[in-house]
This record gives structure tokens, C-alpha cells and sequence, in this order.
């Protein structure tokens, strides 16, 4: 029978060809899959889309990808359960988008962030920002008792916190519209320190902002990290008033970190500087520097052309 089938094909080979389309339309229409023994291959009727493949049996494996605004969780290395509010940018795929995750200061949580964020999404750039263990909704497993430590100030728990960093970047890897090789920190006080220390772990990281950053905020040791980051572009900005140690952590980068100083003190700390009379400078100069070191086009204003001075007769 096999035979017989084989010299149909070769003495029909148009008809074969008509068959084939014909059952191909077919199946498509009825969401089947047909299968001629002998003559015509397997046809799937569910075509391969954007969001994943088709498996054996002509099922999507993956789903759409969900770009809605949501609190989602994840697992530190350690056990810590964190939990952040993740802002993705709609792209068509298999486009992807950079991303920034965002550190919050002591005694603060991931909601110092919110205003900062659309800046962010304008530009193209995905944004996570997580509660610190301790923190918000990171305070689990109860057993470790993570709240007390963080309202302590417990060195013990800030030593791990770059962990959440680390667990950070591993959630957004499974994410199919982001590109986690085009990643920015942006951390303010001792997510500064959390920030500072990631990035000594993780040389691939494209840029570290930091926001009233300190040598020791709770026994983390920012001078030491820093010195790690050799090869990451780095931002320091503070008021006046803390200047003095931004000027330590530039002196450690080698002269490598770059160092703003603006009015005021402690009342500016960290993202309080957002809502002091030049928070909006701050916040272009943090835009800048992040569209730089992702490789975001900066639109320049032209030249103004100068105006030619006439004689005078």
C-alpha cells in the first residue's frame, strides 16, 4: 500500500500539491489538524504567534504577555519573600524594553516611587520598585521576624538586602518583554548601599543612581562596594548637607563617580530632593544619565541660530 501511495505522488504531483492547500484551508477553518498517510504531512491549524511556541500536540505554550500595572512577588536566594510593584512598557514582541529597579530609603517603601515612574515609562524604560526585607509587603516568612530587624535597624538584615536586588533581576528575566542586559538601580539613601553592593555582584548592570547615599548607612559598607563598581557609570546626588559623603564615595570610585550637589539638608533626604524647589532638576539630571547608559536617543533642542549684528551706517 505504501508503494501504491508513493507512485500516486510521483504520477499526480499537482494534484497532490491542490490536495494539500485544499486541506490546509480546511483545517484552519476547522481549528484540526489533518494527516493523509502517505501523501499529505502534518498540518497545524494553530498558526505560531509572538507570545510563544507551538507545542506537539499544536497547543501555545505561552501566554499572551500581560502589560497591566500589578504587585507581583518573589523569592530571595535566602528564603525572604519580596514584594514589589512592577510597571511595564507595551511593546510589541519580540521587542524589549529596558528596565529600572527602584530602591527605596529608610523608613520609606516602594511608594516613594510613584511619582518618578512615569518619567520613566515616557522614556521607554520598565520600572520595579520592591518593599526592602523588613519592609511593607517583604516581611515574610514570620519566622524571621524581618519587620522587627528593619524598624531596628538590624546590620544583620541590611547586610542581605542586596539579595532582593539579585532576586529582582532574576524575576524580570523571566519576564519575555524586558531586557534585563539594559538595567539601571536607582537608590535612594540606604537603597543607595543596596544598590552600590548588587552592582559590585553584577558588573553587567549599565548604571547605578543613588540618591543621599552614605559610607555606612546600618553597617553597610558603601566605601568598600564601591570600589567594585569600576566599570559601571555611576550618579551620586545629594543636598549640601550630606555632601560630605558623596565626596568620600567619589574619592573611593577612583574619581570615576559622578557628584551633584544641591541646596538644603537632611530635610532633601533622598526622594524628599523630588519635592524641593529643584526636584525637577533632579529628576531630568537621574533621566539623563539613565538614557545615556541604556543608549535611549536624547532628543537635543536645536541651536539657536545668533543673530548676525548689522552695521550701522
Amino acid at each position: 500500500m505504501g508503494k501504491s501511495k508513493t507512485r500516486s505522488m510521483r504520477r499526480y504531483p499537482r494534484r497532490v500539491d491542490v490536495l494539500r492547500r485544499r486541506l490546509f484551508a480546511a483545517g484552519r477553518r476547522s481549528a484540526g489538524r489533518w494527516l493523509i498517510l502517505g501523501i499529505v504531512p502534518v498540518v497545524s491549524t494553530i498558526p505560531q504567534t509572538a507570545y510563544g511556541q507551538r507545542s506537539r500536540m499544536g497547543m501555545v505554550k505561552n501566554r499572551a504577555i500581560d502589560f497591566s500595572d500589578r504587585v507581583v512577588k518573589f523569592k530571595t536566594s535566602d528564603g525572604v519573600t519580596i514584594e514589589a510593584d512592577y510597571y511595564p512598557v507595551k511593546v510589541k514582541p519580540p521587542k524589549k524594553t529596558p528596565v529600572a529597579i527602584l530602591i527605596h530609603m529608610y523608613p520609606a517603601d516602594r511608594s516613594s516611587w510613584k511619582e518618578f515612574v512615569p518619567l520613566l515609562r515616557k522614556a521607554g524604560i520598565a520600572a520595579l520598585a520592591y518593599d526592602i526585607r523588613g519592609r511593607g509587603g517583604s516581611t515574610q516568612p514570620a519566622s524571621r521576624k524581618l519587620k522587627e530587624g528593619y524598624d531596628n535597624r538590624d546590620p544583620l538584615l541590611f547586610k542581605d538586602a542586596w539579595k532582593d536586588a539579585r532576586a529582582a533581576r532574576k524575576w524580570l528575566r523571566k519576564q519575555k518583554n524586558i531586557n534585563t542586559n539594559r538595567m539601571v538601580l536607582i537608590g535612594a539613601s540606604i537603597g543607595c548601599s543596596v544598590a552600590l553592593e548588587y552592582a559590585g555582584h553584577n558588573r553587567r548592570i549599565k548604571g547605578v543612581v543613588c540618591l543621599s547615599p552614605g559610607t555606612d548607612y546600618f553597617g553597610v559598607n558603601s566605601i568598600e562596594h564601591i570600589k567594585k563598581c569600576s566599570t559601571i557609570p555611576i550618579l551620586l546626588m545629594s543636598p549640601e548637607g550630606e555632601f560630605s559623603a558623596v565626596q568620600k564615595l567619589v574619592e573611593a570610585s577612583g574619581g570615576r563617580a559622578k557628584a551633584h550637589k544641591y541646596p538644603g539638608g537632611h530635610e532633601h533626604h533622598g526622594t524628599a530632593m523630588f519635592h524641593a524647589p529643584y526636584g525637577k532638576k533632579v529628576q531630568k539630571r537621574i533621566m539623563r544619565f539613565v538614557k545615556k547608559n541604556l543608549s535611549i536617543n536624547c532628543k537635543k533642542k536645536p541651536d539657536k541660530p545668533a543673530h548676525k549684528k548689522t552695521p550701522h551706517a
